[in-house]
């Protein structure tokens, strides 16, 4: 039996601190903002000057001070959380008080530990050093991620800062998201050799390179009310903490319905909630120009609806961020998300505000399944998982192209280490693709381009919040059930506004599972719009049948005059 200590632990919290950091005209200030790293002695990552440093259980320990670190310990047992977090069972965004509860729990056991992970929200990664052993995890979704060399012997925020540390020459895998319409690096690889990233789910163990899967944990089937009931007092808890955690809020708007989930929760503020909504457009040259423009539109009506502030961004006419800017940008992420859209955050949003997204609600709405043909199974093949990440022409290859092969090595290399198959039954391969490798992935990009400016949270941002998204019939997540129960109890009014072009209907179950995937002879969708048209032409016919109805009205009254003035010309010329 392992005894442990039983004094109380030390807490050292060290705040956000943006007095040391001076402006540069080129930018250079910016580099890496909100990252990390922790490596071995006798490696040097060229980080940025001001950046605070401790070490950490024989390692160095770098950051940025934009954002804040507590560290506990009790001799034996070591905690350390980087970043921003909220913890809903004790409601408080306070970093010392959540590592003190880690802490706690990795005391009493590991799996107390995972499961204390399991509840919290945020973008942080945490290190635990515990029985002489030292792993890290990132956040639920790996918005703060983690790289890593083979050996665990240095791991950071960005993938920059272990590849050019360690001197490593690109890898193979560059040769894939070089050839057009990729969306992101095949499974855990990245520009680098021998530089992977950790997926959610996942744990790392420092010095080994040991890769273990932690989640997701198994979950009970519930109905959309029984899941909506689990999941509304921590929305309301997450609403509560953060419009009392003195930062701004800030939702950006787009009428889809990740975003309408976050405008249901924030709506109708108070005089003193510090809450602001904003939209930015592209559509003149987006190539769905209507859709989009209309789309944006209906966000700054539905936030005007709901007493929230909106500011419009034209990107067509927003200024161009200087090259220093986009320079520095190129060194956080080897795939652009969009420079000018950071540029627009930087000028125009507050720099201590917290920036509300919804990507991973993604995961709750059977959407690679979805793109599936309706006959395949959705225990998708690593190459089957290659070709979700191209589009354009590319999609259409068979999969018997060899073309496929290096994107299918990346995928089977992720399958083997994380030990995919290995998730608790009811987990579709298609949900877990997208949640470890497409939101860690492709998102990260994203999330480094905003992180220059504020920082980022995510309502539904926990593995305990994906899981009961997780849990609703499939039927249901085809539908956005879930999500419309969430958002008729919050805000019903927000189900009044079209989605997608749309009436946004109550689910029906007329139709099977299928008919909401490719290839079936006439889709959910196809029929939705068959319905929508067929009720349009009755209306239609209606108002043509009362028209016609008045005008047989109107005419056998033109007729009755005519005959009486006939009748009173005849009496006349008698």
């Amino acid at each position: 039996m392992v005894e442990y200590a039983t004094h109380e632990p030390a807490v050292e919290f060290i705040p956000s601190d943006v007095s040391s950091i001076d402006t540069q005209p080129d930018f250079s200030h910016l580099r890496f903002s909100r990252g990390y790293v922790l490596h071995a002695p006798g490696l040097n990552p060229d980080v940025p000057t001001f950046w605070k440093t401790r070490p950490f259980a024989g390692r160095t320990f770098r950051w940025d001070p934009r954002v804040g670190v507590s560290v506990v310990s009790d001799g034996e047992n070591e905690i350390l959380l980087c970043g921003h977090s909220l913890d809903p069972t004790l409601e408080t965004t306070d970093l010392g008080l959540i590592s003190k509860n880690l802490h706690l729990a990795l005391r009493e056991s590991r799996r107390k530990y995972l499961n204390a992970l399991e509840e919290l929200f945020g973008q942080y990664v945490v290190l635990d050093y515990h029985q002489g052993i030292l792993r890290a995890q990132t956040d639920a979704i790996a918005s703060r991620a983690i790289f890593h060399d083979t050996e665990a012997a240095i791991i950071a925020s960005h993938v920059n800062l272990v590849g050019k540390t360690l001197e490593r020459e690109p890898s193979i895998y560059v040769k894939w998201v070089g050839r057009p319409t990729s969306l992101d690096f095949p499974g855990r690889t990245t520009e680098f050799d021998g530089v992977w990233l950790l997926t959610p789910n996942t744990e790392l163990t420092l010095g080994s390179g040991l890769v273990r899967r932690v989640g997701p944990l198994p979950y009970e089937p519930l109905t959309v009310a029984q899941a909506a009931d689990q999941m509304m007092p921590i929305l309301e808890k997450q609403v509560k903490v953060l419009k009392e955690s003195g930062r701004e809020i800030l939702v950006s708007a787009s009428a889809g319905v990740d975003s309408r989930t976050s405008l249901a929760a924030f709506a109708r503020p108070n005089v003193d909630d510090a809450v602001r909504t904003f939209t930015y457009t592209k559509a003149p040259n987006s190539g769905r120009q209507s859709a989009e423009l209309n789309r944006d539109k209906l966000a700054a009506t539905m936030s005007a609806d709901l007493l929230l502030s909106h500011q419009m961004f034209d990107l067509n006419t927003a200024e161009q961020p200087p090259a220093d800017y986009v320079t520095m940008l190129g060194e956080l992420s080897s795939r652009r998300s969009n420079t000018v859209i950071s540029w627009v955050y930087h000028s125009h949003l507050p720099h201590n505000a917290l920036h509300i997204r919804g990507q991973i609600n993604g995961v709750g709405k059977w959407h690679f399944a979805q793109r599936l043909h309706f006959a395949e199974s959705m225990e998708i093949s690593p190459r089957r998982m290659a070709s979700l990440t191209k589009r354009g022409k590319d999609v259409k290859r068979p999969l018997t192209d060899p073309w496929w092969t290096l994107g299918e090595r990346g995928f089977r290399e992720y399958i083997k280490t994380t030990k995919l198959r290995s998730a608790p039954a009811g987990y579709r391969m298609t949900d877990l693709f997208l949640w470890e490798h497409r939101v860690a992935n492709w998102n990260h990009a994203h999330i480094v381009e905003s992180d220059v400016t504020f920082d980022t949270y995510q309502l539904f941002g926990s593995r305990k919040m994906i899981r009961l998204m997780l849990s609703v019939p499939e039927i249901d997540r085809a539908q956005l059930s879930l999500f419309r129960e969430i958002i008729g109890r919050m805000e019903p009014s927000l189900l009044d506004y079209p989605l997608n072009g749309q009436p946004w209907d109550p689910p029906t179950y007329e139709l099977p599972l299928s008919s909401y995937q490719q290839g079936a002879a006439v889709t959910a969708a196809e029929q939705s719009s068959l319905r929508q048209r067929l009720a349009a032409a009755n209306g239609t016919l209606r108002w043509r049948k009362e028209e016609i109805a008045r005008l047989r009205s109107e005419l056998a009254s033109a007729n009755a005059e005519k005959e009486d003035l006939r009748s009173i010309l005849e009496n006349l010329r008698g």
